[in-house]
């Protein structure tokens, strides 16, 4: 590991990173530098020196102690380093989502009386970051109980429809789901700014014939798209739509691409809601390809090998990330009762959770292993 250069060079197996002295500087969680609850910092890192150096390093087997020319010294835990400089993963981090189609998929379930089971939440909680979604079974059958069922796993994000929402026919229907007819695999809400992040169904009756739920991976069936056209999964990915609801008192719209990336390329948010999408007046041979590519997203989110089809029943609870998959479900007729209460949160809730309860478990696994 040398220093000499102006840079710390951090060596993994086969790529060399250079860390420089601000970096490093600002890096240091020492009890005068940083507040050990909150991880914020006691000084403003913007008045450091502007010609801050490393002017002594000590490494040992497992850190490295830096002095800077500041006067400021700190050890350095070489797997921390390795973490912060993205050479190695975090372990606390969530779990990276997984591609599946029926054939893979082995959908995340909690009963419900173990939702206190930290090992329990932590492995749907696994399961969802992977697949996208989690059945939680036998859950309370109450009406409005969804809300104490959502807020176990993060604060309940409101929007124009309520802290909770009835998903049951209506005489004047404001929104399609609230029919029986058919719903083709889609997102919710895809016109707002801030597309809400986690959505629950929670079923509270369901003896109509049909209305079977439909789950699609938005991340299979991107990536087949890329596969089977790349110059139509790349038309997603860069024109802009207008997705946009109306009412009587909400006007609700936002301009976005379908499929929008994160800065490695990877699916970041699908907005597929053919029902409430508008693109904008390019070009002919531009929306051609745009139509050509939204009909081919939207045949393979129909293709059976994507579809997982079941029934929910009274006390099950879908939670699922509206960001990535897709929901849906067939029609259903009016010889039975279906009631259904949906809600959202925030990604922020789980993501916390997991982590959270993945340190715990890793320091409780640790002290069992030290007793042993």
């Amino acid at each position: 590991m040398n220093w000499e250069s102006g840079f710390l060079d951090l060596q993994a197996e086969d790529r060399s990173v250079p860390l420089m002295a601000e970096w490093l500087r600002e890096l240091s969680d020492a009890p005068d530098q940083m507040d050990p609850n909150s991880q914020q910092r006691f000084y403003d890192p913007t008045l450091l020196p502007l010609d801050l150096a490393i002017v002594e390093a000590q490494p040992d087997a497992e850190g490295i102690t830096l002095l800077f020319s500041d006067g400021h010294r700190h050890y350095y835990p070489y797997q921390r380093l390795m973490i912060e400089a993205s050479l190695q993963a975090d372990p606390d981090d969530v779990p990276q989502p997984m591609p599946w189609t029926i054939d893979t998929l082995t959908p995340p379930t909690l009963q419900w009386d173990q939702r206190k089971d930290s090992w329990a939440r932590h492995n749907v909680l696994e399961g969802f970051f992977k697949f996208g979604f989690a059945l939680l079974r036998n859950t309370p059958s109450v009406e409005d109980s969804l809300l104490d069922i959502a807020q176990v796993f993060g604060p309940i994000r409101e929007t124009n429809w309520g802290r909770l929402f009835n998903v049951r026919t209506e005489a004047v229907a404001t929104d399609l789901a609230y029919t029986g007819l058919a719903l083709t695999a889609h997102t919710d809400n895809p016109y707002r700014r801030s597309v809400p992040g986690i959505q629950f169904l929670h079923c509270l009756a369901n003896n109509a014939t049909g209305g079977e739920s439909t789950i699609v991976d938005g991340l299979s069936i991107c990536n087949a798209l890329k596969a089977e056209a790349p110059d139509e999964y790349d038309i997603l990915t860069k024109l802009p739509v207008s997705f946009r609801y109306l009412s009587s008192d909400v006007n609700d719209r936002e301009t976005a691409p379908m499929i929008r990336l994160d800065h490695n390329g990877n699916l970041r948010q699908l907005r597929l809601s053919t029902r409430l999408d508008f693109p904008p007046a390019v070009a002919p041979e531009i929306l051609k390809k745009f139509y050509t590519a939204r009909r081919h997203l939207a045949r393979l989110a129909a293709e059976p090998r994507f579809v997982f089809s079941f029934k929910l029943q009274e006390g099950d609870c879908l939670m699922m990330d509206n960001h990535r998959t897709l929901h849906g479900r067939t029609a259903f007729a009016e010889d039975g009762f279906r009631f259904l209460q949906g809600s959202y949160i925030d990604h922020d809730g789980p993501e916390s959770q997991y982590r959270t309860l993945n340190r715990q478990l890793r320091k409780m696994q640790s002290a069992q292993t030290v007793a042993a």
